[in-house]
């Protein structure tokens, strides 16, 4: 005899919607206005959807790399793309992105 949970499917929430998108693709707009180059890759795993954002200035100081996570619970998290570390975590895009280190803006 089969369970009525045999029946469920699990609900995954880990895809980035279409606003998400265009909020990453903002950040882009706003860099530029700061004289920054950037550059995202948009990567799906099982469990998880991954945004790398990278900016830098146009000269030899080093560029600022930072990854965006949607989970399968549907939170976002603001990971350190180099350390593997998380800095933030929130119910919404806007939370993390409010989080990112200045030196995705700016240059030291």
């Amino acid at each position: 005899m089969r369970g009525m949970s045999d029946n469920l499917v699990p609900l995954d929430l880990s895809a980035f919607s279409r606003a998400d998108l265009d909020k990453i693709r903002a950040l882009g707009d706003k860099l530029r206005l700061l004289y920054r180059w950037f550059r995202y890759e948009h990567r799906t795993e099982p469990g998880r959807e991954s945004v790398r954002i990278y900016s830098g200035a146009r000269g030899s100081s080093p560029y600022a790399s930072y990854r965006l996570e949607r989970r399968r619970d549907g939170r976002y998290a603001l990971l350190d793309n180099r350390a593997d570390e998380t800095l933030a975590t929130g119910r919404t895009l806007d939370d993390v992105v409010a989080a990112i280190p200045d030196d995705f803006y700016y240059s030291n």
